[in-house]
């Protein structure tokens, strides 16, 4: 390694990873473990991510007819995720969640180094999932053209976030000197504190996971004003923002473990299980968005609705059009609406601000025959932005 010898500490490999407690025994052979529990874990989450991401896409491009900008980082977010669940699988091949006691030093040095690739794809993944449903918020809540509360926020957190595990990917992969000291530690050399870049790195996922939750919810129940049932329905779509929040306290409570106690082997195992269900928590998330436009389109199909008349309310179906179809067909009706003609975004939703002078939500004007209503900003029923999600 560049002419440098690297000494090695005299160590008998065959050796148990940790002593046995009194009155156990170390298994190398069958030892005791949760097979079952971990197999299960990583291939429904194979199965149910794989779902969310292309279900999220199909729906977008065949039925919404556009993608946005958050549409374009959900395949990286899925590859990344399906990295972390392969990776995890090799470890399983040998080490099915066990005890370190069950384990000899030889496999210990291929289970560190399938971890720290595993922890590095999550990393990378769950970047790009917080990334999408920041965009996603901010595109939705966030009219073009305001500067508000909600805008600064979000982009302080996006920006911020990406700028850390950007430099803790990097961390991950360069923490020992030699490198191959990460999965070799009886090797000489030296080691920044891994423990406390991992229980940083999980406090993170935490905070960001409550933030995006928090800033969504605050964005509803400003804005919404007196439309109780429907500001209740969005609030609880969005409130599924909750599963990766709960999940990456799980994983820190495991991390904790894993970095302070003894058997960290086992800790660290069940810390890669609540992992997962952040990754699959996250996608789910973005995929529950666009259910609103998928189950319009089966109602349309079976009905077969006639597309004849307009309606005082903009609804799902009416939302989930592109811009232009969604003028025409308004023009084209006996309720005309007045056309907007400002530029297409993928970054922010097709809408045009009202008189809301907070910015916090876009409102289309629209005329009716009620002299007294007409010019009245109205929010669309039950979920404005299909069309965005």
């Amino acid at each position: 390694m560049l002419g440098k010898v690297c000494k090695m500490v005299s160590i008998d490999l065959s050796q148990p990873v940790l002593p046995p407690a009194a009155g156990i025994q170390s298994n190398f052979i069958n030892p005791e473990n949760e097979a079952a529990l971990a197999y299960g874990a990583v291939i429904s989450s194979i199965v149910l991510v794989t779902l969310f991401t292309w279900f999220r896409l199909s729906v977008k491009l065949w039925l919404v007819g556009s993608l946005h900008c958050e549409d374009y980082i959900l395949p990286f977010a899925w590859i990344f995720g399906i990295a972390n669940f392969t990776t995890s699988l090799l470890i399983y091949d040998f080490a099915p969640i066990i005890h370190s006691w069950d384990m000899q030093m030889h496999a210990f040095s291929k289970f560190l180094l399938l971890s720290r690739l595993s922890w590095t794809f999550y990393n990378i993944s769950i970047l790009l999932i917080k990334n999408a449903m920041l965009i996603q918020v901010l595109r939705i809540f966030v009219p073009r053209g305001t500067s508000s509360f909600t805008y600064y926020a979000i982009h302080a957190v996006l920006w911020t976030s990406t700028l850390y595990y950007t430099i803790t990917a990097f961390l991950h992969i360069f923490t020992c000197n030699p490198i191959h000291k990460i999965w070799h530690p009886w090797v000489e050399g030296t080691c920044v504190n891994k423990e406390v870049m991992l229980l940083t790195t999980t406090v993170v996922n935490v905070v960001t996971d409550l933030f995006i939750l928090y800033i969504s919810q605050r964005v509803i129940w400003k804005t919404m004003g007196n439309r109780g049932p429907d500001r209740i329905k969005i609030s609880l779509l969005f409130g599924a923002g909750l599963i990766p929040a709960v999940f990456s306290g799980i994983c820190f409570y495991y991390m904790y473990l894993a970095t302070t106690k003894v058997d960290f082997i086992y800790h660290a195992s069940y810390m890669e299980l609540a992992c997962f269900g952040e990754i699959v928590g996250g996608m789910f998330v973005l995929f529950l968005a666009v259910l609103p436009s998928f189950f319009t389109h089966v109602r349309d199909t079976i009905t077969q609705r006639s597309s004849s008349g307009a309606n005082e309310d903009l609804e799902v179906a009416d939302v989930t059009k592109t811009t232009n179809d969604r003028f025409q067909s308004w023009n084209e009706s006996e309720d005309s609406v007045r056309r907007l003609t400002f530029p297409s975004s993928v970054f922010h939703v097709d809408f045009h601000p009202g008189s809301d002078e907070k910015g916090f939500w876009g409102k289309y004007y629209i005329s009716t025959k009620r002299s007294s209503e007409e010019n009245t900003p109205t929010t669309p029923t039950f979920f404005m932005s299909s069309c965005g999600c």
